[in-house]
């Protein structure tokens, strides 16, 4: 019995987490009474009418309906799907171009003789490409950059990992138009992407300064101090990182263009959601026009356009699946007509809370199931769906059940260790995950107590 060794427990695939929910809805099905709501379209989506709950026969799913559920899924929510795997493919052609990651490490390149600008800049421009398109994979060369600058310039490489983190975190969880994760949750719930932009932006310019604010106080505090370094007794040394070793091409004029096409594509869109309502038509028209405009322009061929359009496919295709699989869920509690039974309970628990509660309620909720399910589509296609009728019932806009959705994942984020993009930039850098858990945990209160004043701010102003 010595012998055997005791099992490492590792977390389920978000996939496998989803499709035991949909057994699980299954069975719930035998249990819960059935009932239903009437429902009247309001600004072409149909909405629950409050008060019109009533019971009705059961229709209980059994398991021939647990393993259609999928595919039900997929054809409930194809349009969602579709725009994720185009979206995909759009950046998938300009992450090939290199224009992003060119721009950013010459402009800090630019910036050396100017040290006290570089860690605003640089988190403005990470925090600018979590916003605009979920940047995270692309932060991981910049390790290689900033942590060999940051400690040459008196610095440690705690700094260096939180200026390119958080600032990429910071505007990840910040969405103004980022389609992977509000653009997402913003069609699940039925409501234009990129929609309510203006004050996404005033949030997203609020919560950058606090970060920027957080991160400059400590590298002062690490410049004037050595001593103060959280992480001054972790040597660098055995981390042979080259700062020239980071696969980032040189910006060109070719990068230019593709940084300017990227910029216009995206001021068409949000002209085109607020001026023209625009919906995941147009917008994944705009995304596929800026990928392939842009492939011309940095003088990809064909072939290689369509292979970067097929990989960065291929990169959401686990988004994509876990859409309709989550999807199979709500199919099944719909088919059960237990859905409007668990929205009914769950809306006579809150119609006695302050507004202002449950929209924070749902905040901190989805922050906990994110350290379950860390994938922002994974999360937006399992939760929005049930929170977005539910809000309905509770006099809540669907606009602040997204925006409680991105900032719940997003501030997990900052420390889930579920994050492959955090473990690998702490494992470059040689930091313990609890070092980076101290650091982070003030920061973290602040934005917790921001997010829910932004919250409570969005229902008095009818966001």
């Amino acid at each position: 019995m010595n012998n055997l060794r005791k099992r490492k427990f590792t977390m389920p695939n978000t996939l496998s987490i989803i499709f035991l929910l949909i057994v699980v809805m299954a069975v719930l099905t035998w249990i819960v009474p059935s009932g239903s709501f009437e429902r009247q379209e309001i600004d072409e989506r149909m909405v629950v009418v409050a008060g019109t709950y009533e019971k009705v026969a059961s229709n209980p799913q059994g398991i021939t309906e647990v393993f259609t559920a999928p595919i039900s899924g997929f054809i409930d929510a194809a349009e969602v799907v579709g725009f994720v795997l185009i979206v995909g493919g759009a950046f998938g052609i300009v992450n090939k171009t290199g224009a992003i990651e060119a721009m950013i490490a010459h402009t800090v390149n630019r910036m050396k003789k100017f040290q006290f600008l570089i860690i605003p800049i640089s988190m403005i421009l990470f925090g600018l490409g979590g916003t605009t398109f979920g940047m995270s994979e692309e932060t991981l060369p910049f390790y290689m950059i900033f942590i060999p600058l940051m400690t040459s310039m008196g610095y440690d490489s705690l700094t260096a990992v939180a200026t390119v983190f958080i600032g990429a975190a910071a505007g990840f969880a910040a969405s103004t138009t980022n389609p992977f994760s509000v653009g997402i949750a913003q069609a699940l719930s039925h409501i234009s992407p990129g929609s309510g932009i203006e004050y996404r932006i005033i949030m997203f310019i609020i919560y950058m300064a606090i970060c920027i604010g957080f991160v400059m106080m400590y590298a002062n505090k690490v410049k004037k101090d050595p001593s103060k370094s959280l992480v001054r007794n972790i040597s660098l040394d055995e981390l042979a990182i080259d700062s020239e070793d980071t696969n980032i091409k040189e910006f060109t004029k070719r990068g230019a263009m593709v940084i300017t096409i990227f910029v216009l594509g995206m001021a068409t869109m949000i002209y085109g959601v607020l001026e023209q309502g625009w919906y995941i038509n147009e917008i994944a028209m705009i995304f596929t026009a800026i990928g392939i405009i842009s492939g011309i322009a940095a003088g990809l061929k064909q072939d290689e356009i369509v292979d970067s359009f097929i990989g960065g496919s291929k990169d959401l295709m686990s988004a994509g699946l876990c859409i309709a699989f989550a999807r199979g869920i709500v199919i099944i509690a719909e088919n059960g007509y237990i859905i409007d039974t668990i929205l009914n309970s769950a809306a006579n628990i809150l119609n006695g809370l302050p507004k202002a509660i449950f929209i924070n309620l749902t905040f901190l909720i989805e922050g906990l199931i994110a350290f379950l399910i860390p994938s922002a589509s994974g999360l937006a296609s399992l939760t929005v769906p049930v929170l977005s009728p539910l809000g309905d019932l509770v006099d809540v806009s669907r606009q602040m059940i997204v925006t409680a959705y991105q900032f719940g994942i997003g501030v997990t984020n900052f420390i889930t260790p579920t994050s492959g993009v955090l473990m690998g930039a702490l494992a470059l850098a040689n930091i313990p995950w609890s070092k980076w858990l101290r650091f982070t945990m003030p920061l973290l209160v602040v934005l917790i107590l921001t997010t829910m004043t932004f919250l409570t701010i969005g229902l008095y102003i009818g966001f």
